[in-house]
């Protein structure tokens, strides 16, 4: 029984750790095609200000130059002001019409704006006008991504693969479209390998998906792949992450905490870290260290199901029916068909049964 209950609490630590990744990496698949972030740090403010200011001054002697009308409206939308970036991007339309990078900044701007249809307007008329070019058709097809019209994504990548067959990005849409919409993690796993092998192991966000992908597979290969991306970026704690919850899929928890706890060295308010911590002290039958760590996730994320349910089942293996139950309660409060923290409640109320306790 405690081993099916490990196997339960795995599975929900997997789902929730992927889910969780899934939405950065397909944010790490728009940045990879050339669309703007909305990332911006504080030591970007000021050179980005600088750098807007200069052009400035440059439209004011020239207000037809469109190449610095360009480079003000991509600074606009790396400075998180889309406002002021569609008035440079209109400005530059209106002086020339059939211009590639006019076409793309003023996609950009209303993709950020949220107005797909014209972002989608402008790029089909940029792929019209420039029938060899590859960014046109791969803005078109991570909008398509973005929407889940994942056959027209497929389509324009495979457009885009007709004229370039080496598209590294490209191909690492394409693989994360075939796993979604096709259900094929074997040959999406091939064009994503394809795109790394492309850019010779220089990118992140395909070793990323591929540690991620050969995660849900449970297959070693996935922390070799992680190990690669932090080469790239020993900075980003959520590979880290990733990293440790491979280790701990494998059962290797020395590993796994280790790379645990570079993460919450990088962001001590991830609470997802201190969950996995928690799962592995069950695991180890360390129940009052796993009840610490959950706390402290609950504490960083208070409506974290996840973490109430892995401190639950932590009281129940370490004998304290009472605080199980009533965690169990709770996770019902929050998501009435919570189906494990159901099986949880119901386990405790057959252990107490015959005791005449009174539960909470």
């Amino acid at each position: 029984m405690i081993k099916n209950n490990l196997v339960l609490l795995s599975l929900i630590t997997i789902v929730g750790i992927f889910s969780s990744c899934e939405s950065k990496d397909k944010g790490s698949e728009a940045s990879s095609t050339g669309q703007k972030s909305n990332a911006n740090t504080t030591t970007e403010t000021s050179p980005l200000a600088e750098k807007i200011d200069s052009l400035s001054l440059v439209i004011a002697e020239e207000p037809k130059n469109i190449d610095a009308l360009i480079a003000r409206g991509n600074a606009y939308i790396d400075n998180k002001n889309p406002a002021y970036a569609r008035a440079d991007a209109d400005a530059a339309f209106f002086l020339d019409s059939t211009r590639k990078d006019v076409l793309l900044l003023r996609g950009d701007v209303n993709y950020v704006l949220n107005q797909t249809r014209r972002s989608r307007d402008m790029w089909e008329k940029c792929s019209a006008l420039f029938p060899k070019d590859t960014e046109c058709r791969l803005r078109i097809a991570e909008l398509y991504m973005a929407i889940k019209d994942l056959d027209n994504a497929l389509k324009f990548l495979n457009e885009v693969l007709d004229i370039d067959e080496r598209n590294a990005n490209a191909l690492f849409m394409k693989g994360v479209v075939i796993r979604d919409r096709n259900q094929d993690t074997t040959l999406a796993l091939q064009y994503i390998q394809r795109a790394i092998d492309v850019r010779d192991g220089n990118y992140i966000e395909a070793l990323d998906m591929m540690g991620t992908i050969l995660s849900w597979k449970n297959d070693p290969m996935a922390i070799q792949y992680f190990k690669n991306a932090i080469a790239l970026n020993p900075n980003r704690d959520d590979l880290y992450l990733k990293l440790g919850l491979s280790y701990a899929n494998i059962e290797e928890y020395n590993a796994a905490l280790e790379a645990y706890e570079k993460a919450l060295q990088l962001n001590p308010r991830n609470d997802e870290v201190h969950f996995n911590i928690g799962f592995i002290n069950i695991s180890l039958q360390n129940y009052d260290l796993a009840i610490d760590n959950f706390n402290k996730a609950i504490d960083l994320k208070e409506m974290n199901v996840r973490a109430i349910y892995g401190r639950a089942f932590a009281y129940e293996m370490r004998g304290d029916v009472m605080n199980a139950a009533k965690d169990y309660q709770t996770c019902l409060g929050m998501f009435p068909d919570y189906e494990p923290a159901r099986i949880g409640l119901e386990r405790i109320q057959r252990m107490t049964k015959d005791d005449n306790i009174e539960l909470p």
